[in-house]
C-alpha cells in the first residue's frame, strides 16, 4: 500500500488556490468555539495513532489543524493572564469573577438546551446579585467613614471640629471604590481584548479568497510535525478506519440507502423449469461490473458537450472501510497463521506504525471480488458544494458561482455471491457548517470601531464565561496533557488496539439539518439523477449477460419513482419487492 505526498492533482509550483469556504469557516470555529477546538484537537492529536476520517466535499483538514492548534496556544496565554490578574487583585478579583458565575453558566449547552427552570433561577440569582451591589457599596463607603473629631484651636480657645465634610468623604469612597470595580474587571478586559484581537486577524487571515499560508514557519517539532504530515496525507486516502458504528464517517449522515438482490442464474435462455441438475448461471465479475458502472457515471461530467449540462464537480473514486479495532495476529497465544511481514495488522505500516490510508488499484479490485471480508469496497459519487457561474449568450455575467454548502455522496456497493448480484446504495449529505462560523464573510466589510463593537456584543455570554472559566480551562489542560501522555500507548503491546477515526472535523463543526429549502432540493436533485445513472448501468450490463432483468427492474422502478423527496425527516417510501429478489429503502435525519 502507497503513501501519496499531496493531494492528487495539486501542482506545487502554482500559486496556492483560495481556500474552499467550509476550510475557512471551520478555521474561523477554532477561535470562535473552544468547545469544537478541543474536540477537533482531541481527536486528531489525542492519539498519535489513529485514523482520519476523510476529507469530501472539497475542504482542507491541514489549515483547521493548524488554526486550531495556533489558537489553543493563544488561548493558553490568555487564560494564564486571566488567572494571574484574578489573583493579584486578590479578593476584588475573584468576587467579581463569582459574580459573573450566572452568567458564564448560561452560556453552557447543557443549560440552554436543558430545563428551562435552571435557566430562570441563574437569570434570578443575576439579577439579585446586581440588585444588592449598589447596597453593598453604599455599605461599605460608610463602614469607612471617619468619626466625627475635634481639635482645640489655641488661638481662639476653643474647640473646632476638623472632620472633612461628610458628602466628600462619601463620594471619595465610592470613587474608590468604582475604581477597585474598574480594575477587578481588568480579567472581563483582557478576554475582550482578545476576541477583538482575532476578529482583527479573522477579517483578513480568513476573508473570501484567503489561501494557505506558506508551510513552515508553525514552530511545530518532534511528533506534531510528523502527526500534521500524516494527516495532511491521509485525508486524501481511499482507506477509511472507523471507530465508532458509521462506516461512512466524514461523509455527513445517511439520509437515504437502498439495496436490490437479483439471480445470476435466471437468464433469458433458461425456462426456469424444475430440474435435476442446477441451473448454469451467468458469471459476472463484480470489479468488472464496477469499471462499467464508473464510466457511465463519468460520462455525467466528461462526455457532455455542454458546460451547463455537466457535473463539473463530481467526483468518483474508490473507498475501502474497515472497523478499525485489530487484534493483533500475531500475539503469541493467538494461534494464528502468519501471511504478511510485519507486526500487528496488514492495515498497519510496520515501519511507522500508522494506519495505511491508500490502497493501490490491484487491492481494490482484490477486495471487490471477496465481498464477505471485514474491508469492504465501495464506490464513492461526491458532488462538492462549489456551484457554477452563470453566464448569458453574449459572455456576460448573470451571476456568480454560489457556494451550496451542502456536498452529496453516494457510496455504490456491488457483490456476486451464491449466484446472486447484491447491489447497495447509500446516500450521505453534509449539511452546511455552522452559522455562527460564517461571521468571516462579513467582518472584512466592517470599519474598525464597527468591528470592536461586533467583537465584542456577539455572544456576551460567551465572552463572560471566557472570564469566568479562564482558571478551570488551565487545569483541564494540564489534565488533557497528562491524560494523553498516559493514553499514548504503544500498539505493538497490546492484543487489541483502536486505530479507527472516530469522528470527522467537518461534521463536528456543521449545523443542524440541511439548511434551506433549496439546498434540500438541491441535494434531492443529484440523489435522483445518480440513482438512476445507476440502475440503469446496472441494467445495461445485466442485459450484455443475458440475464432476466425483470425483477431488478421492478424494483429499481419502485426504488427510484416512489422515492420520497429529501425534505428532512423519515422517507415514506414503499418496499420494493420483486421476482427472486427483495429490496428496500429507508432514510433519515441528523
Amino acid at each position: 500500500m502507497s503513501h501519496p505526498a499531496t493531494e492528487p492533482g495539486a501542482d506545487q509550483t502554482a500559486a496556492p488556490p483560495p481556500l474552499q469556504n467550509a476550510t475557512r469557516y471551520l478555521s474561523a470555529g477554532a477561535y470562535l468555539d473552544s468547545r469544537f477546538r478541543d474536540r477537533v484537537l482531541d481527536e486528531l492529536m489525542g492519539d498519535p495513532h489513529r485514523a482520519v476520517a476523510p476529507s469530501l466535499g472539497g475542504w482542507n483538514l491541514t489549515p483547521v489543524l493548524t488554526h486550531c492548534l495556533r489558537a489553543q496556544q493563544m488561548t493558553l496565554i490568555r487564560d494564564a493572564l486571566i488567572t494571574g490578574t484574578a489573583s493579584l487583585l486578590g479578593v476584588f478579583g475573584w468576587n467579581w469573577i463569582c459574580l459573573l458565575l450566572p452568567l458564564a453558566l448560561l452560556s453552557l449547552p447543557r443549560v440552554r438546551r436543558g430545563p428551562r427552570v435552571w435557566r430562570v433561577l441563574l437569570i434570578l440569582l443575576t439579577v439579585a446579585e446586581f440588585a444588592v451591589l449598589p447596597l453593598f457599596l453604599i455599605w461599605m463607603a460608610l463602614a469607612f467613614l471617619p468619626r466625627s473629631s475635634r481639635a482645640f484651636d489655641m488661638a481662639t480657645g476653643t474647640y473646632v471640629d476638623t472632620s472633612p465634610s461628610p458628602l466628600l468623604i462619601v463620594l471619595a469612597l465610592l470613587l474608590g471604590l468604582l475604581i477597585s470595580l474598574l480594575i477587578s474587571f481588568l480579567p472581563l478586559a483582557i478576554a475582550a481584548g482578545y476576541r477583538i484581537n482575532r476578529y482583527v486577524a479573522l477579517s483578513t487571515e480568513l476573508r473570501p479568497g484567503a489561501t494557505l499560508p506558506p508551510p513552515g514557519g508553525s514552530g511545530d517539532t518532534g511528533w506534531r510535525r510528523s502527526r500534521k504530515a500524516y494527516l495532511d496525507q491521509a485525508q486524501w486516502g481511499n482507506i477509511t478506519l472507523f471507530g465508532a458504528d458509521d462506516p461512512f464517517v466524514g461523509a455527513g449522515s445517511v439520509r437515504r440507502s437502498w439495496s436490490i438482490v437479483a439471480e445470476l442464474d435466471r437468464t433469458t435462455r433458461s425456462d426456469n423449469s424444475p430440474a435435476a441438475t442446477p441451473r448454469d448461471y451467468a458469471r459476472i465479475d463484480p470489479a468488472d461490473l464496477h469499471s462499467f458502472v464508473r464510466q457511465r457515471l463519468l460520462e455525467m461530467r466528461d462526455a457532455v458537450n455542454e458546460a451547463p449540462e455537466r457535473v463539473s464537480r463530481m467526483h468518483v473514486g474508490d473507498h475501502l472501510t474497515a472497523r478499525g479495532t485489530f487484534t493483533r495476529l500475531d500475539w503469541p497465544e493467538s494461534g494464528a497463521p502468519r501471511r504478511w511481514s510485519g507486526q500487528s495488522h496488514p492495515l498497519i505500516d510496520t515501519a511507522s506504525g500508522l494506519p495505511h490510508f491508500v490502497a493501490p488499484p490491484e487491492v481494490i479490485t482484490d477486495v471487490i471480488r471477496q465481498p464477505q471480508g471485514g474491508l469492504k469496497h465501495y464506490q464513492r459519487v461526491t458532488v462538492d458544494s462549489d456551484g457554477e457561474e452563470m453566464v448569458s449568450s453574449n459572455g456576460s455575467l448573470l451571476a456568480p458561482g454560489e457556494d451550496r454548502q451542502v456536498s452529496v455522496s453516494a457510496f455504490i456497493h456491488l457483490a456476486v455471491e451464491g449466484r446472486m448480484l447484491y447491489t447497495q446504495f447509500v446516500l450521505t449529505v453534509l449539511p452546511p457548517v455552522a452559522a455562527e462560523y460564517r461571521v468571516v464573510d462579513e467582518l472584512p466589510a466592517l470599519t474598525g470601531p464597527a468591528l470592536v463593537w461586533r467583537a465584542v456584543s456577539r455572544n456576551t455570554l460567551d465572552l463572560i464565561a471566557d472570564t469566568v472559566f479562564a482558571p478551570f480551562r488551565l487545569v483541564r489542560v494540564a489534565v488533557r496533557a497528562i491524560r494523553w501522555r498516559r493514553e499514548t500507548r504503544n500498539p505493538a503491546a497490546l492484543p487489541v488496539y483502536p486505530f479507527g477515526a472516530r469522528r470527522s472535523v467537518r461534521e463536528l463543526g456543521s449545523a443542524y439539518g440541511l439548511g434551506g429549502f433549496i439546498q434540500r432540493l438541491d441535494a434531492d436533485k443529484y440523489v435522483k439523477l445518480i440513482e438512476r445513472r445507476l440502475t440503469e448501468a446496472v441494467l445495461d450490463y445485466l442485459d450484455s449477460k443475458d440475464i432476466d432483468t425483470s425483477g431488478y427492474r421492478a424494483q429499481a422502478s419502485n426504488i427510484i419513482n416512489n422515492g420520497a423527496l429529501i425534505t428532512g425527516g423519515t422517507f415514506n417510501g414503499p418496499v420494493a419487492a420483486g421476482t427472486g429478489a427483495s429490496a428496500s429503502q429507508h432514510g433519515g435525519d441528523k
